[in-house]
């Protein structure tokens, strides 16, 4: 067995789009246009707005946080 580790420290801050106190780990890259990843948001952070450039996938392992849906509603 191998361990892996997906600690906030090793992933690479996110500084576009407004971003705040938000860091991406990326997991697995794919041949199609897919990526695997991790994002850590600290308490209080922010992942600024934008259109994501691929299907995503979104959760949230812990604590809350709010997602705006296509039809710009926060859910």
């Amino acid at each position: 067995m191998e361990v892996f580790k997906f600690g906030k420290e090793l992933g690479q801050a996110i500084n576009n789009y407004n971003s705040v106190s938000a860091f991406y780990l990326k997991i697995m890259k794919t041949v199609e246009p897919i990526n695997i990843g991790l994002m850590h948001i600290e308490k209080g952070g922010v992942l600024g707005y934008h259109k994501a450039p691929v299907p995503q996938l979104f959760i949230l392992v812990e604590g809350e946080g709010v997602k705006e849906s296509l039809s710009n509603q926060l859910i």
